[in-house]
């Protein structure tokens, strides 16, 4: 979403990258990224949308398109669909010369129809439905009681907003100004029991968020929980209306409490203080009768799966309603029953169990309800007992691409990396010799598993790629040492929050330099030339400022080389080839993005380049020639659909920028150009996800 990029990863200067020139990734690499997801990652949503995506791409390609429209089919068959036997139908009538998949089909449908003669019975009920698709999907909060209405964040606005599912229609339902003007915005988003009223957060002018509700016109907005540096999430809305269960945050997610906000007079009652961040729960979820609230909670301090845990609204009960090794969340509970719907991977794969709660005990064992549901979004239950949820089908990938910036011309279009597993592959880096280029990727660890980051090194003599194995669990912003031996980069091992680390490429081991105090988030990076020291931005929420850094590398001191008012914030660090200045992005407040330097060690900063162009059409990424003498960067020039952009330059010493006439048609992000100056790496992103309602979903029960 806009709003969050502009916030944590630097304030109007990010942009929300969309993968375009699409066609020039492999439709069997594109066949074998749902296989991964079908077979590996245990995700059939995920999978079916990725077939889908290969039947409108390469209709072509009748080979790989039979191949994917039966394997839509053997996905909703897992999922026990009746959609399983259109999809097999198809196979047969669209695809009759491919004789294997024809086969296939047919026995399918002959095992559907013998199945069907038997019990005596169509399949009348389960139904599962597409309701929307989109970058904005990404960002739904909740749908309505009735099942109506979906609330979401406006991406381009960062305005809460809410979408009729029957019309299509959307409607905005806070007014906030433009970007530039103002940096507040809506987050999370939960409706009252009567559908008449949204709870949603919003983070204000000081870096705080607060808990508001508002009528779906727009009227009556009410402030029911502020607090300087707190940030409140609201999660649920009890049936009975009076209270709001919120994620309450203070400072920067350093510490936080599950906590009920009255919808009366704005008064807080703590449940639980857990102590570390990754204890956050997935999901919550209120009884019936309004008497206990429903939480995931990690099993144990350390430990990543979360069990279920019931708090009793007056504070006095905690109780563990399902106990178990796997990993299980809430997904919601079904209105007017005992019944509570969670999901778990204890067979393995993502599925949906029942267990019946009364006085938040549990009454018997869970039972499973449906298999293969997949790692889904909860947006609710309706009161018709349809569960509405969302599933993420982002992809990014590494292009590289070969040019002449002597001529402006491209040698070679951009090209996918080619990889195994594609749609989960970003942030490439060339070493400075230009033999290796260091990468993140995304992988799943087993059917069901979840999605851990990796951290690969390919030559780009031979082509061989490998792991660099590290303790760190979440890592970003990489950026190569100018030894050529080891990285630097911000993440965290389990015990950090956003720390300095330096990794070796060879070993992977870690060395911590610094982590972020509570209320602040390192955030860009740049290593000087001579590798004894990095700067970073340094984002103080708090205090509402912005800070550039220096840490020495030998002895872990750190100084301060630069400092402002934030938001607006500072990004893409950048030092030139000779070293003798430090480069960043950031906003005049009159909206102007603005191109600056600072000399190096420190000094007044110096404006190269300010723009009165939206600043969300320039890339974060800046790069230097070999001289030193230009720095380039990419400008977004996309119409419409058609995604392009165009790489520009500007003299490091300030003037006019000049637009090199090397064209793109992709939006880039992570650029890195090679030593050579002929070869560039990038990412391209494309942000979407799909919200899907399942009707009819729970087995009838015997009576």
């Amino acid at each position: 979403m806009k709003s969050k990029a502009i916030v944590f990863v630097g304030l109007a200067l990010v942009v929300a990258f969309v993968l375009a020139g699409a066609g020039q990734q492999n439709a069997e690499q594109l066949y074998k990224t749902g296989l991964y997801e079908e077979e590996v990652g245990g995700d059939l949503q995920k999978a079916i949308g990725i077939y889908q995506d290969i039947l409108q791409r390469f209709p072509d390609n009748r080979g790989i398109a039979a191949k994917a429209q039966l394997h839509i089919g053997l996905c909703y068959e897992k999922l026990g669909l009746k959609e399983a036997e259109r999809a097999f139908q198809k196979v047969i009538a669209d695809y009759p010369e491919r004789l294997e998949e024809v086969k296939t089909a047919k026995e399918k449908l002959s095992f559907i129809l013998r199945t069907r003669s038997i019990t005596g019975v169509a399949d009348k009920g389960l139904s599962v439905r597409l309701l929307w698709s989109g970058p904005d999907a990404d960002s739904v909060g909740k749908a309505s009681p009735d099942g109506t209405i979906l609330s979401y964040i406006d991406q381009e606005t960062g305005n809460l907003s809410i979408k009729e599912l029957a019309s299509g229609k959307t409607t905005v339902v806070t007014k906030k100004e433009p970007w530039g003007k103002s940096y507040e915005f809506a987050v999370n988003s939960c409706w009252s029991p009567d559908g008449k009223k949204i709870a949603y957060g919003w983070w204000n002018k000081d870096n705080s968020i607060e808990l508001r509700t508002v009528d779906t016109d727009g009227s009556n907005v009410r402030v029911l929980y502020q607090q300087k540096n707190e940030m409140a999430f609201p999660m649920a809305w009890s049936p009975d209306g009076r209270s709001i269960a919120v994620s309450l945050m203070r400072d920067f997610y350093k510490s936080y409490n599950l906590s009920l906000i009255s919808v009366e007079d704005g008064s807080v009652k703590v449940l639980k203080t857990p102590k570390l961040l990754k204890t956050a729960p997935k999901n919550m979820t209120f009884s019936p009768d309004s008497r206990y609230l429903v939480i995931d909670l990690p099993q144990g301090e350390d430990d990543p799966k979360h069990d279920l845990f019931a708090f009793s609204v007056d504070g006095q009960q905690e109780i563990r309603a399902v106990e178990h090794p796997a990993d299980d969340w809430v997904l919601d509970w079904m209105p007017g029953s005992d019944h509570l719907l969670f999901s778990s991977d204890r067979t393995g794969s993502h599925d949906a169990w029942l267990v019946d709660i009364v006085d938040g005990q549990p009454l018997a064992e869970p039972r499973l309800v449906r298999k293969n549901l997949g790692p889904v979004v909860p947006l609710g239950i309706s009161r018709g007992g349809d569960f509405y949820y969302r599933v993420d089908t982002q992809m990014e990938d590494i292009f590289i691409a070969s040019i002449d910036l002597e001529k402006g011309t491209l040698i070679d279009p951009p090209k996918v990396l080619p990889q195994a597993l594609v749609g989960a592959n970003y942030y490439p880096q060339w070493s400075p010799d230009g033999r290796y280029l260091v990468y993140i990727s995304d992988r799943k660890e087993g059917s069901g598993g979840r999605t851990t980051q990796k951290l690969w090194v390919r030559s780009t003599e031979t082509g061989e790629t490998r792991e660099i194995s590290t303790k760190l669990l979440r890592f970003g912003r990489l950026h190569w040492a100018p030894d050529g031996r080891s990285l630097f980069v911000v993440g965290n091992d389990g015990k950090t929050f956003l720390a300095l680390y330096r990794v070796d490429v060879q070993t992977g081991e870690a060395t911590f330099y610094i982590d972020s105090e509570p209320g602040t988030n390192i955030k860009s990076i740049a290593p000087s030339r001579d590798g004894k020291s990095v700067y970073y931005a340094y984002f103080e929420f708090a205090k509402k400022r912005c800070r550039i850094m220096s840490i020495d590398v030998s002895t872990k001191e750190t100084r301060e080389i630069y400092r402002q008012d934030a938001p607006p914030d500072v990004g893409g660090l950048s030092v030139p080839p000779d070293g003798k200045c430090l480069v960043f992005g950031t906003m005049d407040p009159d909206g102007s993005w603005v191109l600056k330097a600072i000399p190096l060690p420190g000094g007044p900063p110096r404006e190269i380049i300010k723009s009165k162009a939206s600043a969300s059409g320039v890339s974060t990424t800046f790069f230097w020639t070999l001289d030193g003498k230009r720095i380039l960067f990419f400008v977004d020039a996309s119409k419409g659909k058609d995604k392009k952009s165009e790489l520009w330059s500007v003299p490091a010493e300030g003037g006019e920028p000049q637009n090199l006439g090397l064209t793109i048609n992709v939006n880039p992000s992570s650029v890195s150009l090679h030593p050579d100056s002929r070869r560039m790496a990038f990412s391209v992103r494309q942000p979407s996800a799909e919200v899907w309602v399942m009707e009819n979903f729970l087995p009838v029960e015997k009576k």
